[in-house]
């Protein structure tokens, strides 16, 4: 009986008991070896406040003309080259600077005389010490319009006899009225054409309310219609033009009314700085003559919508 014990228990212990717990002789060589531990990257130096990391890289200054208006801007490529910069100083149309000569690239002048405005900033090199300075370049933003001198040829001044002594010659032989056979010849006067004062704007949709600023994207296209008002009444617009200003990338920079000028601008301003465009509008209605009016409006581009 006792025998018979022994041989359930055994065969209940052989049955219970789990295979995968077997030591197998062959399993350590079908695992591939553990993956070696990458070392800890080095530790990431963060810039000082204002410093940050270049993606547009100056390539030159550019100027352009078209027309009486001529550009002052800069032209960059979209690229790094590692290095980080900060702004230094932004300076207006003839102001001085405390870093005016120290730029690489320097600074132009205006057709008067004046110094260019725009930006000036200092470019960094980040090495084992920290963030190193290495030059200071001046990215221009400016333009202007020729100052043309006066076509007009001056009225003739209309002779008046003396108050004492012998009128000229010319005078004289004129007889008087009294006794002149000819009849007398009637000069037409012209009749000034009405010149009521005219409102200009600049307006997101035909019809939409004018307004003087603007907030874009970065790179995103944008419809800007140029308007005109009399009083609370339109008036049709012949033509406008971009007399100055930062225009982007316009697909063009003039058109005849009902046609809007298209842009983008891929670029932010410097900090704290607008992008102001200048419109010049040509109306010519029976109310008005034909007439010009500038409108102009500030645009500031935001970040980050364009895509890199």
């Amino acid at each position: 009986m006792k025998r018979e014990c022994v041989a359930a228990t055994l065969v209940l212990f052989l049955l219970g008991s789990s295979p995968a717990l077997a030591w197998d002789p062959f399993r350590e060589r079908d695992e591939p070896p553990a993956p070696s531990r990458e070392p800890d990257p080095a530790p990431f130096i963060a810039p000082p406040p204002g410093i940050y990391y270049v993606t547009d890289t100056y390539v030159a200054d550019v100027v352009t003309s078209s027309g009486p208006l001529t550009t002052y801007s800069t032209a960059t490529i979209h690229e790094s080259t590692g290095s980080y910069a900060r702004v230094l100083d932004i300076v207006g149309t003839g102001a001085s600077s405390a870093f005016d000569g120290s730029a690489f690239n320097g600074r132009r002048t205006l057709g008067d005389g004046r110094s260019v405005a725009g930006t000036y900033y200092e470019n960094y090199a980040l090495t084992d010490g920290g963030f190193v300075p290495v030059s200071i370049v001046f990215f221009q933003d400016d333009a202007e319009l020729a100052r043309l001198l006066a076509a007009r040829t001056p009225s003739p001044a209309i002779a008046t006899p003396p108050s004492s002594g012998p009128w000229p010659t010319a005078a004289r032989s004129i007889a008087p009225a009294c006794c002149s056979t000819a009849r007398p010849i009637a000069i037409p006067t012209s009749t000034p054409r009405p010149t009521r004062p005219i409102r200009p704007g600049i307006s997101l949709l035909p019809v939409s309310a004018p307004i003087s600023n603007i907030e874009v994207l970065r790179g995103r296209a944008v419809a800007l219609w140029p308007r005109a008002f009399v009083d609370d009444r339109e008036i049709p617009v012949l033509s406008w033009a971009v007399i100055a200003g930062e225009t982007g990338d316009a697909l063009a920079t003039a058109g005849s009314g009902g046609v809007p000028f298209r842009t983008s601008w891929p670029r932010l301003a410097a900090p704290g700085a607008v992008y102001p465009v200048v419109f010049r509008i040509e109306v010519d209605t029976p109310e008005t003559g034909h007439r010009t009016v500038d409108a102009p409006i500030a645009v500031i581009v935001r970040s980050p919508a364009l895509q890199d």
